[in-house]
């Protein structure tokens, strides 16, 4: 039978743990650089939308003359 010092099995708990615990800090600062990323993003396309929007309405009333597709079609 062998036999481990109690120091050496603290150790390597203690040293699995500060592992664990440094790649979850890795992790989390990468998903939330992500996510940071990801809002910039969905924001840029919020504003892109509702110029987007705001040409539909406007086009959808014409362009005011009598030959005019969208102008009859409304």
């Amino acid at each position: 039978m062998i036999e481990l010092p109690l120091a050496w099995i603290l150790t390597v708990i203690g040293t699995l743990a500060g592992t664990i615990a440094t790649l979850a800090a890795v992790m989390w600062g990468f998903m939330k650089s992500r996510l940071s990323a990801q809002d910039k993003i969905i924001e840029i396309q919020g504003v892109t939308i509702g110029k987007l929007q705001e040409d539909v309405a406007r086009m959808a009333k014409g362009c005011g003359a009598d030959s005019c597709h969208w102008k009859h079609g409304r």
